[in-house]
């Protein structure tokens, strides 16, 4: 296959790998802690990274997303996923979570 093709089917040496993510909450939380936590994740976690999350779910029940590299064809770190999970172990709203291991985020 050719290297435009392998490019834009994100193949070879253009996989994009990144990691899900999905955390339990504490019970309780108000419709305002969710939105805090999120706000601070997305802007201390993952911007700061230089990363990406897409993902979504509300104070009540899980919350669940996958996280990836801002930039195309760039693929999130070991370092990247050490430092999302030391960062949920100090949040006190965070009841439990799991982080899967990388994954082709274009290709299952």
């Amino acid at each position: 296959m050719r290297r435009r093709l392998r490019k834009k089917k994100h193949l070879g040496e253009f996989h994009q790998y990144g990691f899900s993510l999905v955390c339990l909450l504490r019970e309780g939380l108000s419709s305002e802690e969710f939105d805090s936590f999120v706000d601070t994740f997305i802007a201390d976690a993952i911007e700061a990274r230089g990363l990406i999350f897409g993902g979504g779910g509300s104070p009540a029940a899980r919350w669940s997303g996958v996280v990836c590299r801002d930039h195309r064809y760039d693929s999130t770190t070991e370092e990247d996923c050490t430092f999302i999970r030391e960062w949920l172990n100090r949040q006190a709203v965070v009841a439990s979570f799991t982080i899967s291991k990388p994954w082709d985020v274009w290709h299952g």
